[in-house]
């Protein structure tokens, strides 16, 4: 299968930009991509950033923590505006909140909206490559609230983001549970301490939390540990 899509990658939060890197790095339609802060295209340099997001994708994917609203349509809405004039599909990833409010025209103008509790490098691939073959990927308004109603392609029910982990990732969030560092991580993985802190921010990434306290706390609530398994005090 030939690897076709370039993607430019927007996001505010280390753990996003990582997980999605991460993701894109495995997606088998994706030929290159870049990631950037949003702060990049504020700064003094803003034009030469913006021309090499314009020169470096076909997708443009923009990670808003907090959804369409003041706190992001401050680079949301002008990034996409620009990548849109300059014939560049957007693609927003939100919390699954604020999905179906993007999906029914407001906020950032977009062709695509992706639930970031339900990310998989699978759903991501085919969203990317539907999105640069010209599609729209929109969801139904009663894709989340409709009795029967099936999810969209390459996403998960609520409650059940215990599927979006690997095995090893699941031994990651027991050892974060178990109180371990990264450094003890990484030693407990048999990695280096960079590579386990990468991990930690994917995993950290799927389970959509901003810290690894967040994670402990969805781990131990959404019962993805082991029986037993619980922070040394």
């Amino acid at each position: 299968m030939n690897a076709s899509v370039r993607v430019a990658v927007v996001a505010r939060s280390e753990v996003a930009r990582s997980g999605l890197a991460r993701m894109l790095e495995d997606a088998s339609h994706v030929r290159q991509y870049s990631v950037f802060e949003p702060e990049e295209f504020t700064a003094s340099a803003r034009e030469d950033a913006i021309q090499l997001l314009i020169l470096s994708c076909d997708v443009l994917a923009l990670w808003c923590v907090t959804g369409p609203g003041p706190e992001e349509d401050a680079w949301a809405d002008e990034l996409a505006a620009v990548a849109r004039r300059n014939g560049i599909r957007v693609v927003l990833i939100l919390p699954g909140a604020k999905v179906q409010r993007a999906a029914s025209g407001e906020g950032v103008p977009c062709d695509g909206v992706l639930d970031q509790n339900a990310l998989t490098t699978r759903g991501l691939d085919d969203a990317l490559r539907r999105l640069s073959g010209g599609e729209r990927i929109l969801p139904q308004p009663t894709a989340r609230t409709g009795a029967g109603t099936p999810a969209p392609e390459g996403s998960h029910p609520a409650g059940t983001r215990a599927g979006l982990l690997t095995e090893r990732e699941r031994q990651i969030i027991e050892l974060l549970v178990e109180g371990l560092s990264n450094k003890q991580i990484g030693h407990a993985l048999g990695v280096s301490e960079h590579a386990a802190k990468r991990a930690v921010a994917v995993m950290m990434s799927k389970l959509d939390c901003p810290n690894r306290t967040q994670a402990v706390v969805t781990a131990l609530r959404e019962g993805l540990v082991s029986a037993g398994v619980g922070p040394h005090v």
